[in-house]
């Protein structure tokens, strides 16, 4: 089977995203003070704009096999399928233009006050306002009302507010309008060699909406290939849709809009993030011009949004998973006949449908959750010397420890999980980071070799300048340890409540192995560890275990040679590697129990040793 989008007439979306900005400061210099004070004003808008599409559709051998009624034996293909112009499904969209914009202002005041050759303190006050998300003719999702009663009757209730009807507000999210944001910090020179430095800050952090498409004001046109059962065709790419494309109602199915389907919406108490920052640090200058400084850096951050997954609002509730295997049994639908689709669209449903909160839909996303705070611990140790006497060099250790319970999209190095085991229980999502590393050496070294001219070794003859003079040896270095990791059940046995996912039991196993990374690419988990959740539970298995993936480890390396080609010509030979000790950097290990791949490691996501030569010639 393939999937092919076609461009024609029809309809389709494409996202422009511009701002307006404006900035406006002034910064007066009085002696021992230094003011600045600022206005910011700031205009987001992210426009909808429809233009020419015909649709996507797929193909596959159904009209172009011997016989329709045998399943695939070889007879037929795809392409030509394609060739003949006969889709096997496709659809359409049509979207209405959307101007959706955000207006935010900033004022600030900040002074620098040196209050004597020891002393320097550092203050200021930030106030922001922004708007929620609005839309220039209110064509806008703003909310979900829980209890609003359903033209459908008892036990249905609910429905999406669209902006500006029956009361809802004309904007969503409800950002905080008290943003105050104090600023404090000094400098403190103990002694001459010493210094103290440290600051606090509370920073607040803008949602990004991205734009945001509402049901009804987006109405999709499905492409039916067959009415009898692949013998014949239905129609063709010539003219898909005879009885036109469905055009967007907007707000006018009121209650009845999704009915049915599966609704999203952006969570209307949103609110604003905050984020609380402390540093504090030691600087103390020591012999051969290194100097070392120890510090700590920290936050706590409130109102954080989950991530970038959402939250299924309409998921089954854990006291009805007590009833067992009766909610998968069917009953009669109280709602048939009345309108909808799919999960209330047949004379029978399943008595789980009917349990839900909101029983005429499916599944209610709710994006933007708030429920999180999170936290940041670190303590940093720096040493730097600033080049002399042919050496100079940065290096830093930091120690962090990072909570929350957010949740997004995996990467090469961690799984992360995509949304919650269980939505009415996010507080049991609170642990470890998935971003989390506990330790990280990073640093750079440039060290002129001690030869020919003016150096330690072989300084006199011109010749042996231009041999062992003027090399120089770079190195990049990062050494950092693994990620979390996240378990989870291949299979999720609740997904038919709403569940986004199921995690494992544990066993009291530990899900470590012994031995070289290397010789435990098939076995890096232990499935021992785990065992499987059943269908109407939870899993007892953290969102994050303090076990985490592969560490990096890598070096990059460069040779330098300058020399003197003419009086005024200078030329340099480089010589750089990339991954020069040809460390791998294997990705995370499976993680989805059950799967026959779980515990392994499959792939290495560094380049291996590169290097490359170079020549210049400088005049």
């Amino acid at each position: 089977m393939q999937t092919f989008s076609a461009m024609g007439s029809g309809s389709g979306t494409q996202s422009v995203f511009h701002s307006r900005n404006a900035l406006v400061s002034v910064a007066k210099f009085m002696g021992r003070h230094s003011f600045q004070a600022g206005y910011d004003y700031r205009v987001l808008n992210v426009d909808f704009i429809t233009f020419a599409a015909a649709g996507s559709y797929t193909f596959n051998d159904t009209f172009t096999r011997r016989d329709p009624n045998r399943g695939s034996d070889g007879t037929g293909s795809d392409l030509a399928s394609l060739l003949l112009g006969f889709p096997a499904s496709g659809s359409v969209t049509q979207n209405t233009k959307y101007y959706q914009y955000v207006r935010y202002h900033g004022l600030y005041f900040q002074d620098d006050f040196r209050l004597n050759s020891q002393l320097t303190l550092n203050l200021g006050l930030r106030y922001e306002y922004e708007t929620g998300l609005r839309e220039r003719n209110n064509n806008l999702i703003v909310g979900f009302n829980p209890t609003a009663v359903s033209p459908l009757g008892a036990p249905a209730v609910g429905a999406l507010q669209y902006a500006a009807v029956n009361g809802a507000p004309t904007e969503c999210c409800n950002p905080s309008s008290r943003k105050f944001a104090p600023r404090i910090g000094f400098a403190w020179q103990w002694n001459p060699k010493t210094t103290i430095r440290g600051g606090y800050g509370i920073f607040w952090a803008p949602v990004s909406y991205s734009g945001f498409a509402s049901l009804g004001y987006s109405q999709q046109t499905d492409y039916v290939g067959s009415f009898d059962g692949g013998q014949t065709p239905s129609g063709s790419l010539s003219n898909p849709f005879p009885n036109g494309i469905q055009k967007p109602v907007g707000n006018s199915l009121g209650a009845l809009v999704g009915i049915g389907q599966a609704l999203s919406y952006m969570n209307p108490d949103a609110g604003s993030t905050a984020v609380h920052q402390v540093a504090f640090d030691l600087q103390r200058q020591m012999p051969a011009g290194v100097v070392t400084a120890v510090g700590y850096v920290g936050s706590r951050t409130t109102n954080l949004i989950l991530g970038s997954g959402s939250v299924n609002i309409n998921q089954l509730t854990a006291d009805r998973l007590a009833l067992g295997a009766a909610l998968l049994q069917n009953v009669p639908n109280p709602f048939f006949g009345r309108g909808g689709l799919n999960a209330v669209g047949s004379a029978n449903v399943q008595r789980l449908q009917l349990l839900r909160p909101y029983p005429q839909f499916s599944s209610v996303s709710m994006s933007f959750n708030n429920d999180n705070n999170a936290l940041y611990d670190s303590f940093v140790v720096k040493a730097q010397k600033r080049f002399a006497a042919g050496l100079s060099f940065l290096s830093s250790w930091t120690w962090s420890r990072t909570l929350d319970a957010s949740f997004g999209n995996s990467n090469y190095f961690t799984s992360i999980p995509g949304s919650p085991q269980d939505s009415y229980n996010l507080g049991a999502e609170y642990g470890l980071s998935t971003s989390h590393t506990p330790h990280a050496i990073k640093g750079s070294v440039s060290y002129d070799l001690p030869f020919g001219k003016n150096k330690l070794f072989l300084s006199k003859g011109a010749l042996w300048n231009q041999i062992a003079g003027g090399w120089r040896i770079n190195t990049v270095h990062l050494f950092q340890t693994g990620f979390p990791l996240s378990v989870f059940q291949n299979q999720n046995f609740n997904s038919v409540f709403g569940n986004g996912l199921m995690r494992p039991n544990a066993s009291g196993s530990s899900p470590l192995t012994s031995g070289r990374l290397q010789d435990r690419l098939d076995s890096y988990l232990n499935p021992s560890a785990f065992t499987t959740a059943s269908q109407f539970t939870f899993g007892n298995t953290a969102r994050t275990l303090n076990y985490r993936s592969p560490g990096t480890l890598n070096w990059d390396l460069s040779l330098l040679k300058t020399f003197t080609v003419l009086e005024r010509f200078k030329g340099q030979f480089r010589a750089e590697a990339t991954n020069a000790f040809n460390t791998p950097q294997f990705n995370g290990p499976n993680t989805a129990f059950g799967n026959a791949n779980f515990g392994r490691i499959t792939q290495q996501v560094n380049f291996p040793r590169y290097i490359q030569l170079g020549a210049r010639v400088m005049f």
